[in-house]
């Protein structure tokens, strides 16, 4: 299970809180589907960037994740969307995010969103049957389950702060700086954190 700011796999857990002005699309909206025909979708575009020429992979890149694309690494994308699909339906334990995960995802949800938003009712009921045709509340899901957007910032500005600066403004996350940069992750860098404990604060 993907940990996010709010648990998306339960929308009654404490935290949870309206993500639309809608309590229909409220009711029958699904994070963990959502993020699952997104990344199904993704799977498709990588696919077709690898059967285009190498020399355009870059460019591919940008257009495709202007964030996340700046590592201009195939291998790592693909690895990328391998280990969060995994991760995403692994209920075993709960597997913590770092920077380059959610830069990933922000970039594949925007597409997603945007493209879901834009096609014809059949289509949205392809996607997501269960919103009934209803568009996508994107900033709302972004609000309310990822933690920051610190590695939207632009390169020039990040890497002009010092660490005081950084830390002050929330730049700390991990990994933040190589996704900034556009640094090719290790395999360590894109490995998800596994834990047993409940990441959640419990009320009671």
């Amino acid at each position: 299970m993907l940990v996010f700011k709010n648990n998306i796999y339960d929308a009654l857990s404490p935290g949870n809180s309206t993500s639309s002005p809608d309590s229909d699309y409220n009711s029958n909206f699904d994070p963990p589907h959502f993020i699952e025909a997104a990344l199904n979708q993704d799977e498709e575009v990588l696919s077709f960037i690898e059967r285009q020429p190498a020399l355009y992979w870059r460019e591919d890149f940008l257009q495709f994740y202007p964030h996340a694309g700046r590592v201009n690494s195939l291998p790592a994308l693909k690895e990328i969307l391998k280990i969060l699909r995994s991760g995403l339906i692994d209920m075993s334990c709960w597997h913590h995010m770092n920077s380059y995960h959610f830069c990933y995802l922000y970039d594949v949800l925007v597409r997603f969103a945007f493209n879901y938003n834009h096609d014809n009712i059949k289509e949205k009921l392809f996607h997501l049957p269960e919103l009934k045709g209803k568009s996508v509340f994107l900033g709302s899901f972004i609000t309310h389950y990822f933690f920051d957007r610190a590695f939207l910032v632009e390169p020039d500005h990040f890497n002009s702060l010092d660490w005081n600066q950084k830390e002050q403004l929330g730049y700390d996350c991990p990994h933040l700086f190589g996704v900034i940069n556009g640094l090719t992750p290790t395999r360590e860098e894109m490995a998800l954190k596994e834990s047993k404990d409940y990441p959640y604060a419990i009320f009671v």
